[in-house]
């Protein structure tokens, strides 16, 4: 048996391995886990590498999006997207999603618009792989310890909204939340919505309880149902805090509604 084919022999068997020590409680959440970051790197750079010679555009993120929902493909976990016409408008609008896990970004890739930019932390810059994806498709960084910093993302984002027609997606919880109830709004989704006078587009995600559980060590195959909410008019809200509290209110009360649809669809 020459090199080549000892090397082939030896990759199925720790391939095979990796998918038995899968299937266990606590270890397979923990290759599980790894192979998602790994997926989020690899398929970054890929996507990244593949963009290159279209250079900087928020429709890359098209390829690097099939490029990562194949990679995750044996991870089992399927999303059910709701009411997708309403992101066929041209406009430019602010679309605004619960955010519970790094899982979201599966979610996105199959909720995301043309010309859109996401808002992400600014920590995210520094994640390999992941980042190059980021640069590529003109994501926007924004530091949530520096109010100065964060106003100064705020108003260049203004700036590409009125520019290039933009329509930007933001997590206004601001972190991951996994609670059913979500969590208090941050304005920056709001101030931009009001200020560049355009609608506010609510996407709602169901509970990944039934997949995925961070404190239970629990992560397998399971389906999440992705649901595209009518647009909000902002100018009809006087100040941003009324229409901050609608929007969670109306994306609350959605939650519940699909919530209970999943628990039907994971049995």
């Amino acid at each position: 048996m020459n090199f080549g084919t000892m090397t082939f022999y030896t990759i199925l068997f720790i391939i095979a391995v990796l998918l038995l020590l899968a299937r266990l409680p606590i270890i397979g959440f923990y290759i599980r886990a790894v192979y998602y970051g790994l997926c989020l790197m690899i398929g970054g750079f890929v996507g990244g590498i593949a963009s290159i010679p279209y250079g900087k555009s928020a429709n890359n993120h098209f390829r690097m999006f099939k490029i990562f929902q194949f990679m995750t493909w044996p991870m089992g976990i399927e999303f059910e997207l709701r009411n997708a016409e309403i992101l066929n408008d041209e406009k430019p609008y602010i679309i605004i999603a619960n955010h519970q896990s790094a899982l979201d970004v599966l979610g996105m890739s199959y909720a995301w618009p043309v010309n859109c930019i996401v808002m992400l932390k600014s920590s995210l810059r520094y994640f390999p792989g992941f980042n190059l994806c980021a640069y590529l498709c003109e994501s926007v960084y924004i530091n949530r310890f520096s109010k100065e910093k964060a106003h100064k993302t705020v108003d260049s984002t203004l700036h590409e909204i009125v520019s290039k027609k933009r329509k930007v997606w933001i997590y206004p919880e601001g972190t991951r939340n996994a609670n059913n109830e979500l969590a208090t709004f941050k304005k920056g989704a709001f101030i931009l919505a009001k200020q560049a006078n355009i609608p506010i587009v609510p996407c709602v995600f169901s509970t990944h309880k039934f997949f995925y559980n961070q404190a239970e060590k629990k992560l397998t195959g399971g389906k999440c149902i992705i649901d595209i909410l009518p647009e909000v008019d902002s100018s009809k809200f006087e100040t941003v805090d009324e229409l901050s509290t609608h929007c969670r209110n109306i994306m609350q009360q959605h939650r519940y509604k699909l919530d209970a649809e999943a628990a039907n669809l994971n049995l």
